[in-house]
């Protein structure tokens, strides 16, 4: 895989990520409470910050693109150090940044593809 490749896959997301936040936006809330209400709104806002950024990713160059990956999964990284789950804690935070921080790694190795070589 290439950065070509790699920004397909961004891509490809993105357009996921479009439908996603239909779904969220058109779900009927009339019965939530007004903070089920706020939390809808806070995942479409997500979701379509997340959109955005794919949609900016497949317009740079290859190596900007692996420096805002590398970037990114950094940050990941600090998430899933700083997650501390404890015997009453039921969130499952750190798998789940565990997992975004293993996808990124991957995304950086294949758009990498050998080049820009840390």
């Amino acid at each position: 895989m290439t950065a070509t490749d790699v920004k397909k896959t961004l891509a490809d997301e993105a357009k996921l990520l479009e439908h996603m936040i239909a779904a969220v936006k058109e779900f009927d809330c009339s019965d939530f409470t007004g903070q089920a209400r706020f939390i809808k709104e806070s995942w479409a806002s997500f979701l379509g910050d997340r959109c955005q950024t794919n949609k900016a990713l497949v317009e740079v160059d290859d190596f900007e693109l692996v420096i805002d990956l590398t970037e990114e999964k950094c940050q990941v990284e600090q998430y899933v150090r700083a997650t501390n789950p404890t015997a009453g804690y039921t969130e499952t935070w750190e798998k789940f940044l565990t997992c975004e921080r293993d996808i990124l790694k991957s995304l950086v190795d294949k758009a990498r593809n050998g080049k820009y070589a840390e």
